[in-house]
């Protein structure tokens, strides 16, 4: 432990020396924003050109190396007036205030300089996956672009997402977590167009700013952002069959003047589908291998709303104060008609049939306000405050007939649940940058999160005419509250142009507490961790660079993993939770190499107490089986992952991913320790041709193979995927696309453990097969006050710092 601490001291603390060569900083901006690739020219006092460079991103230039003297600062760029320092002395390194460029009176009209961007793009510590480049993802939802993602495997079944085989995967909205259970998140991203989306982040080794929760790492989803001057704005419709009829629409409108800026974006989707379910398990019971097989056919219905608003003001030429708002709402309703048969003894067999209705409802609202201001040359601060409210309703009847050798109905039952979940976040942050040389930032802020729950579940059972009576078995009523605290410090250190070395430590404090009325602290659980990472790039040449990286994270439980309810599939196959469950603590050590297109690392990750849904459980004495999670002792996986891109000709471009994977789990979930192991593969595979006349193909395909999950594991799956698209002058496209061409993307689970007396399947098949029209116009003048030159450099600029 002193090791560490003397190392990030170190970091912390790096020595600095001179040898009578000096440094000039700055940044140039306008009177709203920072401005990137103006050119600054470092002038002798005879006016001649010393030194000449352009600014970074965020608009800030570095000179150095430079010999005392006297010299002139001189900033241009297009569409803004020359600006010209009077005489200054170098004598010790200086940070110049910020240079504001006046526009000029005669900006142009018009400047469009536009740049394909690759579908897959490999930065510093991150996959970003361009959402707004891919053909295929036009008319897709979130959750849809994120299963067509490198190395993502998302599970509709227990509502989860890996990264890379590891589960335990945050969430980030425009750099703002998203707090609400995983289980709501998946339904909300399936509701989410991706139209408003500009890339998808995958950040598998997180620096200390971020939250220590996610094992796989975050997944951070970038909303198109508008910066031009003016009001513009854009609308989109979809039209679409899966199992039945997929209707959708969308719009955004911006506006952006020199002080202040507002947007609106509000997204709608009614998906009409067929799923089908298919269960089989053996189990001993007196001597005799018990048989059963659930199957249903199940009709369903999603109609979802996503609103997103906010507003900007600029009180100063350093300062920003920001109000987002959000809502959304989902409802899903399913009927089904569920059959199962079990094979009890040699001769007797019991045949039920089920007549099911379900009902999902998920509201929320969020309201956050933010306040980013420049105290001076060398710092930042940014100070938000966030309320988050969520509300699910989950109202279901079962209606069940044991049937006779003649399948006629010998005797009748009838089960209602009601289950209700209001869930409170309050959420306050603050961060603080300092940079004393443009070599070495610093990086600290504080963090609290106080959220509660009641989740309340009534099961009633029929007892004829109007009478029923509640099951105290399956109701349940149960409270949660936690309070998460943390506190980070991190830095980033140049010392020369081809080194770059992040490190930083977290420390996060959490305490969970869920009581119910019968029992007061059911779980009153307090720990503490400290989360260290470290991040060292090393350039070998242009465009060429080799890494390194360590990070620790952990995965908490969900309230839905630990809640002391049961539900139910069939007569005899349940699933709960489990209130002895720990949290997952993950130690991960990657290593890169970077040429140009291709992208090459590995990484080994070790997970204690990792949390595995869907792991089975059998009670012999009564032939039930149970999911729910449980914790393995520990998870080891060992990642290969190798991507390129590839111009084979001006007009086709192949983007391929390849991850290979080795995983360990030592597992004692039941009565017996288990040891597994299993060797993995996940493959993406993107083509995309150019036409004529403003046309495009683009044919995808994703393959993931069996996956370890405790002592279960899940079963192959992929997706072969193409689109057409038409430009139809500059503000319009028209795009023809279909999902899963094969229909091989369902989903599968196989627990065969005789150990623990389980062997079982679990099929789940969503139709996934979609095909959909869909058609997106631009609206309003995309004409610019200052001129401001789009390229694919725009994801640099906004990107969120190391």
């Amino acid at each position: 432990m002193l090791k560490i601490k003397l190392f990030f001291l170190a970091l912390l603390c790096p020595l600095i020396s001179s040898f009578g060569q000096f440094t000039i900083k700055g940044k140039i901006i306008d009177r709203q924003q920072a401005l990137p690739f103006a050119t600054v020219l470092l002038l002798g006092q005879d006016s001649a050109v010393v030194k000449g460079v352009m600014t970074e991103n965020t608009g800030s230039f570095v000179f150095e190396n430079l010999s005392p003297g006297n010299y002139f600062l001189s900033a241009s760029m297009v569409g803004y007036m020359k600006f010209q320092s009077p005489l200054m002395t170098l004598d010790k390194n200086l940070v110049i205030p910020d240079i504001v460029l006046e526009e000029s009176a005669t900006a142009l009209d018009e400047v469009s300089i536009t740049a394909d961007k690759p579908l897959f793009e490999q930065q510093t510590d991150r996959l970003v996956v361009n959402v707004a480049s891919s053909i295929t993802s036009s008319g897709n939802t979130l959750l849809e672009v994120l299963q067509k993602s490198p190395g993502v495997v998302v599970n509709r079944q227990s509502n989860s997402i890996a990264i890379n085989g590891k589960t335990g995967v945050r969430i980030m909205i425009n750099d703002k977590v998203v707090q609400m259970p995983l289980d709501a998140v998946v339904q909300m991203l399936d509701g989410m167009s991706a139209s408003n989306v500009e890339k998808i982040e995958l950040i598998t080794t997180p620096p200390a700013k971020y939250d220590a929760e996610g094992n796989g790492g975050i997944i951070h989803i970038v909303m198109k952002n508008n910066e031009d001057l003016g009001t513009n704005g854009s609308f989109g419709l979809t039209l679409g069959y899966r199992g039945a009829e997929t209707l959708g629409a969308n719009f955004a409108l911006n506006h952006r003047a020199k002080k202040t800026a507002w947007f609106l974006e509000y997204s709608w989707l009614r998906n009409h589908n067929w799923h089908a379910m298919t269960m089989v398990r053996k189990s001993l019971g007196d001597g005799f291998p018990v048989t059963i097989n659930d199957r249903s056919d199940r009709e369903n219905w999603t109609t979802q709303q996503n609103l997103n608003a906010g507003f900007e003001w600029k009180p100063t030429t350093h300062s920003v104060l920001s109000l987002g708002a959000t809502a959304y709402r989902s409802d899903w309703e399913l009927t089904a008609l569920a059959f199962d048969e079990a094979h009890l003894t040699a001769d007797a067999m019991r045949n039920t049939k089920t007549n099911i209705q379900e009902s999902n409802i998920w509201q929320s609202a969020t309201l956050g306000v933010t306040y980013q201001t420049k105290i001076n040359p060398k710092s930042d601060l940014n100070v938000s405050v966030d309320y988050l409210y969520y509300h699910n309703n989950n109202p279901s009847l079962y209606d069940n007939a044991l049937l006779d050798e003649h399948d006629h109905v010998s005797e009748t039952s009838r089960i209602a649940l009601d289950k209700t979940t209001p869930i409170h976040f309050l959420i306050g942050k603050a961060d603080y940058q300092y940079s004393p040389s443009a070599a070495w930032t610093i990086d600290a802020g504080i963090k609290g999160v106080t959220s509660g729950l009641d989740n309340n579940v009534v099961v009633r059972r029929w007892l004829g005419g109007d009478a029923w009576d509640v099951d105290p078995f399956f109701s349940s009523h149960a409270t949660l509250s936690e309070t998460v605290r943390a506190a980070y410090v991190s830095t980033k250190w140049q010392p020369e142009k081809r080194w770059l070395i992040t490190g930083g430590l977290r420390y996060e404090y959490t305490h969970t507490n869920i009581s119910t009325p019968a029992e007061q602290d059911v779980i009153n659980r307090k720990y503490g961790y400290f989360f260290p990472s470290l991040f060292v790039k090393k350039d070998l040449d242009v465009e060429k660079d080799i890494q390194f990286s360590y990070s620790r994270r952990i995965t908490r439980p969900t309230f839905n993993d630990m809640a002391p309810y049961v539900f139910f599939w069939g007569p005899n196959t349940f699933s709960g939770g489990n209130t002895s469950l720990l949290p997952a603590v993950a130690d991960a050590v990657k290593v890169g190499f970077h040429a140009k297109q291709w992208v090459v690392s590995l990484q080994y990750t070790h997970s204690r107490r990792e949390i595995n849904s869907y792991q089975a459980e059998i009670d012999t004495a009564s032939n039930t089986l149970t999911y729910r999670a449980q914790n393995l002792d520990y998870l080891n996986t060992l990642g290969l992952t190798n991507s390129y891109s590839l111009s084979i000709t001006p007009w086709w471009e192949v983007q391929g991913s390849v991850t290979l994977q080795y995983q360990v789990a030592q597992a004692a979930p039941v009565q017996h320790d288990v040891r597994k192991h299993l060797f993995g593969v996940n493959l993406n595979v993107v083509s995309i041709v150019k036409l004529p006349s403003d046309f495009a193909i683009e044919i995808s395909g994703s393959y993931q193979s069996t996956q370890l999950s405790g002592i279960a594991v899940y079963l192959p799956q992929g997706s072969l995927n193409a689109g057409v698209q038409k430009k139809l002058g500059e503000n319009g496209t028209l795009t023809l696309a279909m999902d899963d061409i094969l229909y091989t993307n369902y989903w599968r689970i196989k627990t065969n453990s005789p150990q623990n007396y389980v062997d079982a399947y679990f099929k789940y098949d969503f139709h996934n097969q979609y095909v959909r029209l869909t058609y997106k116009r631009n609206l309003g003048s995309r004409k610019i006050a200052a001129a401001k030159l789009k390229s694919g450099s725009d994801e640099e600029r906004r990107r969120v710092s190391n």
